[in-house]
Formats: structure tokens, C-alpha cells, sequence
């Protein structure tokens, strides 16, 4: 006889003279299956809405690195508007050369979802703005007393914080 092949009634006697059969627990099982069951159906949904929301991260901050190198482009236009001055023809022209080329650039940069970071009550936020200079004065301080470049945002991450001068409280003489 070959190994593969047993004698039925050499198995059926080692059972007998050991004493009792073992016994399985079926509920005890059926209780662990649905268990791991219902373990892999969280984890799938768990995995399901992470990969959700990596998709939209990626749609969403897709162009991050593109808008942030346009950013100077903008700062330049805004400068280029403040520069210019003069009334005559040619230079309105160019002026409004200069402010349909911003608005389109602004605009494209908006339904990217890229828009400036607003100075509300012009307090400083420090996950908003970074101060690069601290300028004495008698009114309240952590005021923004000017901005020297604009920070952006893009939807809720920012893309580049605000350059803004911060009062301070005026030392006593």
C-alpha cells in the first residue's frame, strides 16, 4: 500500500482507541469567518475613500508647482501697472495692455483654484503671512502696516505666504 493511500479501518480504529473524536466548535468559527469578513470589507472601504481622497488631492494641487512658478509673472504685471504713469495715447494703451494680460492671468489662475490671500482687519496670521520687518508704532501691534508681496493660496494649502511689514509695541522712553 502506498503512502498516499490509508487503510480506512486502521483510521477508523485510531480514533476509536484514542477516545473521542475532537470536536469543532462550528459556531466558535463561524463567528472568527464573519469576523475577518466584516475586518476586510472595513478595510476595503477604508482603502476606497484614502484613495478617494488622493485622487482629489491630485486634481486639486495638480498644478501647484506650475502656478507658484506664474506667481512673479503676476507680481511683474502689478508692478508694470503701478509704474506706469503718463497720460498721453500710447501710454493708456499700453496700460490697458498690461491690465487685460493680469486680468486673463489672474482669471486662469482663479479656476485653477489660486486666489490671493486676503488681510482681514489687517491682523497678522502667521500661517498667512511672514513678516519681514517689525516697525514701532503707538497703535496696536501684530497690525499688517504694509504688504510688500502678496500670498496666495490654493483652495485650502498655501502657495506662498504674504511679505507684510508688522507693527510693534512702541518701547517707553
Amino acid at each position: 500500500m502506498s503512502e498516499t493511500e490509508q487503510d480506512p479501518q486502521a483510521t477508523e480504529t485510531a480514533t476509536t482507541e484514542s477516545g473521542a473524536v475532537p470536536e469543532t466548535d462550528w459556531q466558535a468559527e463561524a463567528d472568527k469567518f464573519r469576523n475577518e469578513y466584516l475586518r476586510s470589507l472595513a478595510d476595503m472601504e477604508n482603502l476606497r475613500k484614502r484613495t478617494e481622497k488622493q485622487m482629489q488631492d491630485a486634481r486639486n494641487y495638480a498644478v501647484e508647482r506650475f502656478a507658484k512658478e506664474l506667481l512673479p509673472v503676476v507680481d511683474s504685471l502689478e508692478m508694470a501697472l503701478t509704474a506706469s504713469t503718463g497720460e498721453d495715447e500710447a501710454m493708456r494703451q499700453f496700460r490697458q495692455g498690461i491690465e487685460n494680460t493680469l486680468q486673463l492671468l489672474v482669471g486662469a489662475l482663479g479656476s485653477a483654484g489660486v486666489r490671493p490671500v486676503e488681510v482681514e482687519n489687517g491682523r497678522f496670521d502667521p500661517n498667512l503671512h511672514q513678516a519681514i520687518a517689525m516697525v514701532e508704532d503707538p497703535g496696536e501691534p501684530n497690525r499688517i502696516l504694509a504688504t510688500h508681496q502678496k500670498g496666495y493660496l490654493i483652495h485650502d494649502r498655501l502657495l506662498r505666504p504674504s511679505m507684510v511689514s508688522v507693527s510693534k509695541a512702541a518701547t517707553a522712553q
